[in-house]
């Protein structure tokens, strides 16, 4: 659960997907994109260091699903594969450079004309050189591991060149986190809007099909098992130590379109950090947490993008002072009822930690 097996979890759902479609001529694709942007300062203190433009380079490799079953997952084309992103923060001193790997999936929500658009969603892992430091890097409070975790979200406004080559403008969010594993970890939230080139050897075109509603109306259950390693800060008797959370929940989700679904539910957490910090301040705190969920799901296939409001039910430890939280999922669906993937949990724009998760539909 460190940030290898968060990268080995995406890798494995590339190789998944782009193995069931070697049957084939799945059109590959190379793209160039630029950025430029700004950091969201999510409190008081992170205003000075956030006062800076951050910019970068990306280049990418895809594949275009084109076949039926693909198009049946769907009712959409979509993009499947790897980027490099390099950003510069505009602050070599304190925040650095970071250097990502990023798995994405891309949906394409128009197709038939030369102006069309598509919605990216990505995960992958970061190096960092600028890290958290108490001596000589004490303000940059936004990471503090140099092998991080990064989420993005997209929007994408396409306009086909020719039969080999499509420009891009491009809306970006882009989240770095360390998932909780040291401290301080309040997490950069930074948006960048960007312009772009792509390129396909193989020109194809995309014929209109007939859209699918199977899953419209349809009722689901699930329950997920997920798991992570939150940190206990040092104190100057003891050192720096990382606890076991685990956690399940369950619930249901109503599919109110084919790839839209209303969900619902409850999960309970035991969190081994908040234990041990109950215990070096000779407290008795019961360290499980339960909270209510309320969400939706875009559902592309095998993928899920899940976005929930979190209410603490019940959560005596005062971690935080807050009453609500969010979730963000990202997930693979492997046969038919099995899932894989990562979640994001945030109070506000402050991240507090990213975990792996399985999960089981019924």
């Amino acid at each position: 659960m460190r940030p290898s097996a968060i990268f080995i979890v995406m890798i494995f759902c590339s190789v998944s997907s782009l193995a069931q479609n070697t049957e084939s001529a799945n059109p590959t694709i190379y793209g160039l994109r630029t950025h430029y942007g700004f950091i969201i300062p999510h409190s008081e203190e992170l205003e000075d260091i956030s006062e800076t433009s951050p910019w970068g380079l990306q280049v990418e490799w895809s594949k275009l699903m084109i076949r039926e079953r693909s198009w049946n997952n769907c009712n959409c084309y979509a993009q499947v594969g790897l980027s490099f992103n390099y950003f510069n923060y505009g602050n070599p001193s304190q925040l650095g450079n970071s250097y990502n790997l990023v798995y994405f999936a891309e949906p394409y929500l128009s197709y038939k004309k030369r102006l069309f658009y598509s919605f990216r969603a990505g995960a992958g892992v970061t190096f960092l050189d600028q890290v958290y430091d108490e001596e000589s890097n004490p303000e940059n409070t936004f990471y503090s591991s140099p092998l991080s975790f990064l989420l993005l979200l997209n929007f994408n406004v396409n306009y086909r060149i020719s039969p080999h080559y499509t420009a891009s403008l491009t809306a970006h969010y882009n989240h770095i986190s360390n998932g909780g594993m040291r401290t301080p970890n309040r997490g950069m939230n930074f948006p960048t809007f960007g312009v772009g080139i792509s390129y396909s050897p193989d020109f194809t075109k995309l014929e209109a099909r007939a859209k699918r509603n199977d899953k419209k109306g349809l009722l689901q259950g699930y329950a997920r098992l997920f798991g992570t390693l939150p940190s206990v800060d040092a104190t100057d008797e003891l050192p720096e130590e990382r606890k076991l959370l685990l956690g399940l929940s369950g619930g249901g989700l109503w599919h109110f379109t084919n790839f839209n679904a209303i969900n619902f539910g409850v999960e309970l957490v035991r969190d081994g950090s908040f234990k041990e910090e109950a215990e070096r301040n000779g407290s008795d705190y019961d360290h499980h947490v339960i909270g209510i969920m309320l969400g939706h799901n875009f559902v592309f296939g095998r993928f899920t993008f899940n976005q929930q409001f979190g209410y603490y039910a019940y959560r005596p430890f005062p971690s935080v002072n807050r009453d609500f939280y969010q979730r963000y999922e990202l997930l693979y669906l492997f046969g038919k009822r099995y899932q894989i993937g990562t979640s994001l949990k945030a109070h506000g724009h402050v991240a507090e930690n990213l975990d792996v998760r399985l999960g089981i539909l019924f």
